[in-house]
């Protein structure tokens, strides 16, 4: 009875073990399936992309208004009558093309009669000279008759720069941009009569500060870019002034800027010299940097462990979309996260999305 007893209890306990095992066995299967369902869930979403090799170049920004090289109010230089207007504004001209004409018929008439006055005295002049000459006048004449023919000549002199006063001429080639006279309109000496630009000559007028002017030289390129238009244009530096400004600290620099018929003078113009450029240097997308109190950071995804690595980012020059990366230990086979880097912890598990 003792025996059987004792058998019985035993299979008991054998069939308790197994049965533990069994339940150990699956909680654990379970737990170890349970921890990679978590760990997949925890791998954060990031796009990703390569690091790249390309040219950069450093610039020094400033703004300025285009300006035409040649712009002038031309004058009226007589009083009078205006008498005809020949332009209009928006009207290219040509250099010493007649504008409008004031007091024309007046003055003209009074020209051609001082130049029958000149030839008559003319005429005298060389009769009584003549004759001075065979001793058959006195001194007294000939220098009468003299003296009246220069008188002559100089009184002509003086009406064809009159008449020449009447006519209104362009300065240089350029473009009306203004009229302020009309005919029939009664006008006096130095009263404008018209703005002339020459467009094919235009300039930028900048201001650098003293730190930066060793920077700058002539014959550097330069971009111009309108924020209300969205052009840009094209240009060099034409002058850098051999003083600095006192009260400003200032340099000013006069830059070229190539013709284009979609400039107007007085646009307004974000201004970029290229200081120096730089080839062949690893770059970073911007958008792929984080700020964090005045530093830059880039998460890095390591491939063999899929982990996201938080590096702090040096950089040199920089331009619109990149960073000129200065860390030695990135190559252009370094995958930098573009996409979801702000969700990121350093060491976090990461899922590559496509882009």
């Amino acid at each position: 009875m003792e025996l059987k007893k004792i058998l019985h209890t035993t299979k008991g306990l054998v069939i308790l073990t197994i049965l533990l095992i069994v339940s150990c066995s699956f909680h654990s299967k379970g737990d170890k399936k349970h921890k990679r369902h978590n760990a997949k869930e925890k791998a954060v979403p990031v796009v990703v992309e390569k690091l790249k090799r390309g040219d950069i170049s450093s610039y020094i920004t400033s703004s300025s208004t285009i300006k035409a090289e040649y712009s002038v109010d031309v004058v009226v230089e007589t009083s009078g009558i205006v008498e005809k207007i020949f332009v209009d504004e928006g009207d290219r001209v040509k250099k010493g093309q007649t504008l409008a004409i004031v007091n024309y018929q007046e003055l003209k008439l009074e020209k051609e009669k001082r130049y029958m006055a000149f030839l008559d005295a003319k005429k005298k002049f060389e009769r009584t000279r003549n004759l001075y000459q065979k001793k058959l006048v006195s001194k007294e004449d000939y220098d009468k008759t003299k003296f009246n023919y220069k008188q002559s000549e100089i009184d002509y002199k003086d009406a064809i720069l009159k008449f020449e006063k009447s006519m209104i001429k362009a300065p240089f080639n350029g473009t009306i941009t203004n009229r302020y006279i009309t005919e029939g309109q009664y006008v006096n000496p130095s009263e404008k009569a018209f703005s002339i630009v020459n467009n094919r000559i235009l300039k930028a007028i900048v201001y650098i500060p003293e730190e930066n002017i060793f920077r700058v030289k002539r014959g550097q390129s330069v971009t111009l870019t309108s924020d209300t238009t969205k052009l840009k244009f094209k240009g060099v530096v034409e002058k850098i002034s051999s003083v600095v400004d006192p009260e400003s600290g200032t340099v000013k620099v006069t830059i070229k800027v190539f013709p284009d018929k979609k400039i107007k003078p007085g646009m307004f113009v974000n201004v970029k010299i290229k200081t120096d450029t730089k080839t062949n240097v690893l770059l970073v997308p911007k958008k792929a940097v984080i700020y964090q109190n005045d530093r830059k950071y880039i998460f890095i995804v390591e491939k063999k462990m899929n982990t996201a690595k938080k590096i702090e980012l040096k950089t040199g020059y920089e331009n619109r979309d990149y960073f000129e990366c200065l860390n030695r230990n990135l190559s252009d086979k370094t995958l930098v996260v573009i996409e979801g880097q702000n969700s990121l912890k350093n060491g976090d598990r990461v899922r590559i999305l496509a882009k």
